[in-house]
């Protein structure tokens, strides 16, 4: 399988070399980190690179989540009208918000029609927007799914999921995705938590750290034979994300 590089140099050396196509990064944090930042930002490296964003929202209204984006000066807007991105909005699909934008997807749902109606819209975003491009998917938030359709019932549609991505890898000729998880740890248990670890090849957890600006990053696990489990301090800064 082809290993694809985040582009944040100390990141790739990190992991032991990058992500492998195919593969999930889960990203973890508390209340008051800013590491799921991160995710925007290996989705601007490689939407350089010529990859496809698609952001599945199940949490807050688009406006909301371009305004925090905007710490990290990443307009989603601005990339969804260059054709950079697209986005699977479950929050609109459940609270009957509808947009405009052509590169915005979303359908009525429920918690009983959850699945194949996402399926259905991903099957149609692939044909109109990502065609031959590499998908990079970050899926904002696996808590906000958790708080919508439950636990239980997300962690079934998780492997109903990864059923279908192991028959897609066995039967189409197309680039494989890299897909992110974001997960704030507060919003859920300890057993889901336990769940979506166990689906993740990557796992990366943030904590912020009381009247300071810094956060402990701990590069928790990942499949590379080089990878070494590794602690790093992680910091936003005039929009721009360093790890030391």
């Amino acid at each position: 399988m082809e290993l694809i590089k985040t582009n944040i140099p100390s990141l790739d050396e990190t992991l032991g070399g990058g992500l492998i196509e195919d593969s999930i990064l889960l990203i973890t944090y508390d209340t008051y980190s800013q590491g799921w930042t991160l995710a925007f930002e290996i989705l601007r490296n490689r939407i350089k690179e010529g990859d496809f964003g698609v952001i599945i929202n199940s949490v807050v209204p688009l406006s909301m989540l371009n305004l925090e984006l905007k710490r990290i000066k990443f307009d989603l807007f601005e990339e969804g009208e260059k054709n950079r991105l697209g986005v699977i909005d479950i929050f609109a699909s459940f609270y009957g918000i509808e947009y405009q934008q052509p590169y915005v997807f979303y359908e009525k749902m429920d918690p009983e029609t959850y699945l194949p109606k996402f399926m259905g819209i991903y099957r149609r975003m692939l044909e109109k927007q990502i065609k031959d491009k590499r998908p990079i998917g970050i899926q904002v938030t696996a808590d906000g799914f958790a708080f919508l359709i439950g636990e239980e019932a997300e962690i079934r549609n998780l492997q109903k999921n990864l059923a279908a991505k192991e028959n897609a890898r066995i039967y189409e000729k197309r680039k494989r995705p890299i897909n992110i998880t974001l997960l704030n740890r507060d919003r859920v248990s300890q057993r889901f938590l336990s769940w979506i670890s166990l689906y993740s090849q990557y796992q990366i957890d943030f904590s912020s750290q009381e009247g300071q600006v810094e956060e402990k990053m701990f590069i928790r696990k990942s499949p590379l034979p080089k990878f070494k489990p590794t602690t790093r301090i992680f910091k936003l800064e005039n929009g721009r994300i360093k790890i030391i």
